[in-house]
């Protein structure tokens, strides 16, 4: 009977920090600034109806919190996490962060005309990290950004042979291929320096 009580405390102990862990990844609110996104910390996290006014390059955001209408600048906040989902904004615009392991890979949806309607295309990004700009995720940019990694930089020009091939995602590895080959950089970089 002992053995059963304590059982049932301990299953009980783990379905409540699972349902915590379930709430915290799938809150919602504003980043204010770089170390709030890294500290994973959330501000207005009991807003409602969360307005980003993408269209024609609107410059803020508003929402409702504790029964208040709330607007923030765009430039002033660094992004938001909606749905579990992470976002950062730049230049008015906002990115979906989608791996920031090593580097940042984001995606930014478009609208574009097709046929009698639209649709949307995902364009990607990247950024060295969270303080630095997002640019295009492209070869010619990535050899920028990389210039002093010479290893990586062939890696990338011989196995990628086009701007689009970058993003391509490896679902049975569950990563980006771009990041397999900076991961396999650093750790022959680390291994010859281990070596000397």
């Amino acid at each position: 009977m002992k053995n059963l009580m304590k059982m049932i405390i301990v299953l009980m102990m783990i379905g409540t920090q699972v349902n915590s862990l379930m709430a915290q990844s799938n809150s919602t609110g504003i980043y204010i600034t770089a170390q709030d996104y890294k500290a994973g910390k959330l501000t207005y996290t009991d807003a409602k109806n969360l307005k980003l006014n993408q269209f024609l390059g609107g410059s803020h955001i508003s929402l409702i919190s504790d029964g208040k209408k709330v607007k923030l600048l765009k430039a002033d906040v660094f992004g938001y996490r909606i749905n579990g989902v992470n976002y950062r904004f730049y230049k008015n615009e906002a990115y979906q962060v989608l791996d920031t392991a090593g580097f940042t890979l984001y995606s930014h949806e478009q609208l574009a005309p097709q046929g009698k309607g639209y649709t949307t295309n995902a364009s990607y990004f990247f950024s060295l990290n969270e303080n630095t700009p997002v640019t295009a995720l492209t070869i010619a940019n990535i050899n920028n950004s990389f210039a002093g990694q010479a290893d990586f930089r062939y890696s990338l020009e011989n196995y990628f042979h086009s701007d689009s091939d970058l993003a391509i995602y490896d679902r049975f590895n569950k990563q980006y291929e771009i990041k397999y080959l900076y991961f396999e950089h650093q750790h022959r970089t680390a291994t010859q320096h281990a070596s000397l």
